[in-house]
C-alpha cells in the first residue's frame, strides 16, 4: 500500500514538474547566431553643362558686340562712327565660347543678322552686306559665310577667338544710304558631348541632340544623332531630311515646306522627310510637312525602316506618304495630294483622306 502510494506521489511530481517546463518554454525564445554589416553609398552629384560667350581677353559674359574701326580716336579725342560705305569691311570685337560647366559639350552658334529698316523702294542693307567667320584679323581673311558654326569643349576650357566680319558690296549704290541694320545676335546650343564614362562606357549620350532645331541644318544635325527632336522654327530644306538612327520629331506646329526642287532620283531623295537604315522614326506634334507642288513626297520610308505618323498635315505630290521598303503606321493627320496620279482611275488611289 505504502508502495503505491509513493509511486503515485512520484509520478504526480514528474508530471507536474513536465508540465512547468512546458509553461517555461512558452514564454522563451531560441538564440542562433546572427550578425549585420551595413555600408554607405557615395553621395549623387548631377554635371554641370554650362555654355557661354565670353570676351577675347576677358572670362565675362559678353552682351553687345560692336563693330570696330581702325584709329577711330580722332585729334579732339572723339570716337568716329562706324559708317557703312561700299567696299568696307569691319570686324566686330572678338568673343570665345566658353565651357563653364564640369561636363564636356559639343556646341552650336547660330547668328541672326538682324532686320534693317528700308526706306521706300524697299532697299535692305542685308542684300549688300555680307558676313563671314573669321579668326583672325587678317585683312585678307575672307573666313567662312555667317551660318551655324560649331565645336566641341571639354570641361572648364575656351574656344579660340572669333570675329564677325561684314563687307560691304561695292555695288551699293545710293538707294542705300542712311538706312540702318539692328539686331545681329549669336545664340549658342549646346548639349552633352559622348566623352565622360558611366559604369559601361562613353555612349550613353550619344545621342543627345541641340535644343532647339531652328532651320534645315540644324535639323540635319539633330537627324544624324537621333533621339528626341524638337521644331522651333518653320524649315525650308533643300535636300531630303534623312533619319537612319530611331528619333522622334516633336513638330512644335511648325512646317516643313520646300521651296525649291529636291526630288533626286539618282539620290532617292524623293521627300521632305526620308526614314532609312531600320530606322525608327515616329512624327508628332501637329506640324505642317508641306512639299513644293509638282516636286516630291511629303515622307517616305525605305531600307526596312518603320514610320508612325500621329498627327499632322502631310502634303506631297502622288503620295503623300510613300512606303519603298518598310512600314508607316498612321495614327492621325490629314493627307493631300497636289500633284495626281496620271494614269485615268487611279488620280487618288495614293491618298490617304
Amino acid at each position: 500500500m505504502n508502495n503505491k502510494r509513493a509511486t503515485k506521489r512520484a509520478l504526480l511530481t514528474s508530471v507536474t514538474a513536465l508540465v512547468m517546463c512546458v509553461v517555461m518554454l512558452v514564454g522563451t525564445t531560441f538564440a542562433w547566431f546572427t550578425d549585420t554589416a551595413s555600408t554607405g553609398v557615395n553621395k549623387i552629384v548631377a554635371g554641370n553643362l554650362d555654355v557661354d560667350i565670353i570676351g577675347e581677353t576677358s572670362n565675362d559674359h559678353v552682351t553687345t558686340l560692336n563693330f570696330t574701326k581702325a584709329n577711330a580716336a580722332t585729334d579732339a579725342g572723339a570716337t568716329e562712327a562706324v559708317l557703312w560705305e561700299p567696299g568696307c569691311r569691319y570686324l566686330t570685337e572678338g568673343f570665345r565660347i566658353a565651357n563653364k560647366g564640369n561636363l564636356a559639350l559639343k556646341w552650336k552658334a547660330v547668328v541672326n543678322k538682324g532686320t534693317t529698316a528700308a526706306n521706300e523702294g524697299n532697299f535692305d542693307l542685308l542684300d549688300v552686306i555680307d558676313f563671314y567667320l573669321v579668326t583672325s584679323k587678317d585683312v585678307n581673311d575672307m573666313g567662312t559665310e555667317l551660318n551655324e558654326f560649331s565645336d566641341k569643349l571639354a570641361a572648364k576650357t575656351n574656344s579660340g577667338v572669333y570675329y564677325i566680319k561684314g563687307v560691304m558690296k561695292t555695288t551699293a549704290g545710293n538707294d542705300y544710304q542712311g538706312l540702318t541694320l539692328d539686331g545681329i545676335t549669336i545664340t549658342v546650343y549646346a548639349t552633352q558631348d559622348n566623352v565622360e564614362n558611366d559604369s559601361f562606357g562613353p555612349d550613353y549620350d550619344k545621342y543627345a541632340t541641340y535644343y532647339p532645331v531652328l532651320d534645315a541644318a540644324g535639323m540635319k544635325d539633330a537627324l544624324v544623332n537621333g533621339g528626341n527632336i524638337k521644331v522651333d522654327a518653320d524649315i525650308n530644306p533643300e535636300k531630303a531630311l534623312v533619319a537612319t538612327k530611331d528619333t522622334t520629331i516633336d513638330m512644335n506646329g511648325k512646317t516643313i515646306k520646300n521651296t525649291t526642287d529636291i526630288w533626286n532620283e539618282s539620290a532617292a531623295e524623293w521627300s521632305l522627310v526620308s526614314a532609312r537604315e531600320n530606322a525608327d522614326l515616329t512624327i508628332t506634334g501637329n506640324g505642317t510637312f508641306a512639299a513644293k507642288e509638282n516636286d516630291c513626297y511629303a515622307v517616305d520610308v525605305q531600307d526596312g525602316a518603320t514610320v508612325t505618323i500621329e498627327n499632322g498635315t502631310f502634303i506631297g505630290n502622288i503620295h503623300a506618304v510613300y512606303v519603298l521598303e518598310g512600314t508607316a503606321y498612321i495614327k492621325g493627320g490629314f493627307y493631300s495630294v497636289q500633284q495626281k496620279y496620271p494614269e485615268a482611275g487611279k488620280e487618288n488611289e495614293f491618298v490617304l483622306n
